[in-house]
């Protein structure tokens, strides 16, 4: 798990969440340039002869610069450098506001650090696939796709590279929002795989520096089960100039589709409303479930 070579930007002026943030990643073989100012830390990004950077985390509240002004100066002069936001109390209109402005996610204080670093690796290995966009791809007007793996057999970061070449090049993604509608296509997968096919409860996650994590274990379990590990995984996409429509669906027991709802904008996000469905619903222009509660369909409209 380990992501040496791996340049990541850290910005918060609390001292304490800045030394645990920055110890959780090192832990990985990380380089974290650590910094409590924002304005020295954007002046050290575009100096000259640093480090080509895999990754932006920051905090929003800060005195000078805050989080909002740290994506805009990153997206100016780097779009695709992927950005994190971290605060300790946000709205789902915050939430909506971070997502336009480019923020690949947001976490909610005090720092979930399992999750955290996670979500790091994820978007680590997404900002290293994405970032080529094959120009010939434009005069593409419509295409399908239909993928079939066992449990045991799904590869997540092989099939992303496939799911999303095509949303710059068509035109319903852009080199500053690619990350984000790319980590909303990942945490559906996940949940297919670990809540639906292995039906895993996220209560069970451990802390990050736990030396037993009952929910990594008991995944590992299920993966040799053969029980959990034989059931399918199907992925559909279509898309023609106008419209790109995901559907994935599992074998799992599914879930009450009936109580999930969009958020009122002014309703406080839950600690980790970066992941999962909160953040596929605040990223796609519609989303829906079949009545059993295994399948999602997920709809980008071409902007």
């Amino acid at each position: 798990m380990t992501r040496h070579g791996t340049h990541i930007l850290l910005i918060d002026d609390d001292t304490a969440v800045l030394e645990m943030v920055q110890a959780a990643l090192s832990h990985y073989g990380m380089e974290v340039h650590a910094y409590p100012d924002a304005a020295q830390a954007v002046d050290f990004l575009q100096t000259p002869g640093v480090p080509e950077f895999d990754l932006v985390i920051s905090d929003i509240n800060m005195e000078g610069l805050d989080g909002f002004d740290v994506i805009h100066k990153v997206k100016a002069t780097q779009p695709h450098l992927p950005v994190v936001l971290m605060t300790g109390q946000a709205s789902v209109e915050y939430a909506i506001r971070a997502m336009r402005m480019g923020a690949s996610n947001l976490f909610m204080k005090p720092i979930a650090l399992r999750d955290l670093v996670q979500n790091v690796f994820h978007l680590v290995d997404l900002h290293r696939e994405l970032r080529l966009a094959d120009n010939g791809l434009r005069g593409l007007v419509n295409e399908r796709r239909h993928f079939l793996f066992r449990s045991d057999e799904l590869d997540v970061p092989s099939l992303m590279h496939h799911l999303t070449d095509r949303l710059v090049p068509m035109g319903f993604a852009s080199a500053s929002n690619i990350d984000v509608i790319a980590m909303a296509f990942h945490e559906a997968l996940v949940n297919a795989l670990e809540h639906g096919n292995f039906e895993l409860d996220s209560a069970l996650k451990g802390d990050l520096f736990a030396v037993e994590d009952p929910y990594t274990a008991l995944r590992a379990k299920r993966l040799e089960d053969p029980h959990y590990a034989g059931r399918l995984i199907e992925v559909r996409l279509a898309m023609d100039t106008e419209r790109f429509e995901l559907e994935i669906s599992d074998e799992g027991r599914g879930f009450d589709a009936g109580q999930v709802s969009p958020l009122p904008p002014d309703s406080e996000m839950a600690p980790h409303c970066g992941r999962g469905l909160p953040l596929i619903l605040l990223v796609m222009d519609e989303v829906h479930f079949n009545e059993k509660g295994n399948q999602i369909r997920m709809v980008l409209r071409r902007k």
